[in-house]
């Protein structure tokens, strides 16, 4: 007999050890105080415990790549994903980067016509909280020795498509829509100042409590851009989870919908790469996403439900973007007037006529009297939200469109386009009398766009 006790602390005696089936000489002691780990067949042990509480652990057991730890008094206890520790080697922590092959994840969707992509109970993994045993995400490890880096995951198709891409540094748009709600509230606090000087001046409101009136906690109803989980880059091992999902559709601050969001579609089954940056390194690594095994769709099924739903997530986009572009114009618009000043009596009738125009394309693709999520209800949903609502009845069901739905897609498509022809038209004409009559003024022509400015 040899003993294997090297490095687990005297005073615990051992209950159970379990050997790990995919990497010989990987061992898992449960002791009275905690959990150990071996990686040379026993010879040395180091502790296993993160957040594990100092509890007797009676069993252990190992199923589809997690541990589970069976305690006494503290119940169970899981340990996700150990890919980490079955390909950790001696010297990897001496390099300056190293990606980890994932496991394979499970293709699930938990949802359905109204609680499906961005419905009222959207899936919690599309805000990349870390996924349970490969269900419902893809989890993604890697080694940074030194931190502060910049770091870029890109996931990629069998076809080496570009699918999604995330990084460490708040993307441009974050950054922007940061600004624009710090302005907003600063304009809110400037505003409740002055009414409350106005109030104290009248000894309606005391002096001392007038700085407790300025309220910058007053939502913005509605979407707001929301940035997509950045990749860690701390020192030592970081761990990053996709939910699986292609791009998200894009939106509009303040745009209420009902039984319909804007989360991207979830990919098919198959083999898919990530692909990992750090400042100058890059390595890449394949995994495969599975089909749910209680499901009995065909790959077929699932390529066409996933095509499809492209396709209905890139209409919805153009639906977006255009009311992007109305409010875009017509914040310009306001802009000119004002500047024109006392010189705006041209300027005012061909941009008023403009405008009106600009809002019956805009009240076509967009229900304009939507104030909150019940509105709905009273006002019924426009082009952009039957868009959104249809890629939720697509998601609903592993399974493939029906022929109804690429009916409905059609006849939504055709409507969408007659807008959108109509906005181009506008965009040409209607907008090319009224820059040349800022360029008569002295003043900045008006070019379209899709960002979001304040009117």
């Amino acid at each position: 007999w040899t003993r294997i006790t090297s490095g687990i602390a005297a005073s615990e005696f051992t209950r159970v050890v379990r050997e790990d089936p995919t990497r010989a000489g990987l061992l898992y002691a449960g002791t009275e105080r905690g959990v150990w780990v071996s990686f040379d067949d026993g010879a040395h042990w180091q502790r296993l415990q993160k957040n594990l509480p100092p509890v007797p652990v009676h069993d252990l057991a190992l199923k589809e790549g997690d541990l589970i730890a069976a305690t006494h008094g503290r119940g169970f206890w899981i340990l996700d994903d150990l890919s980490t520790l079955r390909q950790y080697a001696a010297g990897l922590t001496e390099r300056e980067f190293h990606l980890y092959t994932p496991r394979d994840a499970y293709r699930t969707t938990f949802g359905g016509f109204f609680f499906g992509p961005g419905g009222a109970g959207g899936p919690a993994a599309a805000t990349g909280l870390p996924p349970l045993s490969g269900w419902d995400g893809a989890v993604i490890n890697y080694w940074l020795k030194k931190p502060g880096q910049k770091v870029m995951l890109e996931f990629l198709d069998a076809k080496g498509q570009l699918i999604r891409r995330f990084a460490s540094e708040q993307d441009s748009t974050a950054r922007a829509d940061s600004l624009r709600q710090a302005d907003e509230r600063a304009s809110r606090d400037s505003v409740n100042r002055r009414k409350a000087d106005s109030l104290a001046a009248l000894g309606v409101l005391p002096a001392a409590i007038r700085s407790d009136t300025s309220d910058t906690r007053v939502p913005v109803g509605g979407w707001r851009y929301t940035p997509p989980p950045r990749a860690p880059a701390r020192a030592g091992m970081n761990r990053f989870s996709w939910n699986l999902r292609a791009e998200d559709a894009q939106g509009f601050t303040g745009m209420i919908f009902w039984a319909g969001g804007t989360f991207g579609p979830v990919i098919p089954p198959g083999t898919y790469t990530v692909r990992v940056t750090a400042g100058e390194q890059s390595e890449t690594q394949t995994f495969h996403v599975l089909k749910d095994p209680r499901g009995n769709a065909t790959q077929a099924d699932l390529d066409a439900q996933y095509s499809f739903a492209i396709q209905v997530r890139d209409k919805t986009t153009e639906a977006n973007n255009a009311v992007r572009t109305i409010r875009n114009l017509k914040a310009q618009l306001a802009d000119r007037r004002a500047k024109a000043g006392n010189r705006a009596a041209p300027l005012e009738k061909l941009a008023s006529s403009l405008e009106a125009q600009l809002s019956s394309v805009e009240e076509e693709i967009y229900q304009v009297k939507n104030r909150s999520g019940q509105d709905p209800l009273n006002y019924p949903i426009r082009l952009n939200n039957q868009l959104a609502a249809l890629a939720g009845v697509v998601a609903s069901a592993e399974a493939r469109p029906t022929a109804q739905t690429y009916e409905v897609f059609k006849l939504l498509s055709a409507q969408l386009d007659t807008q959108l022809k109509r906005l181009n038209e506008l965009l040409s004409s209607g907008l090319a009398g009224v820059n040349a009559e800022l360029t008569r003024l002295g003043l900045e022509k008006i070019t379209p766009s899709t960002a979001e400015l304040q009117r």
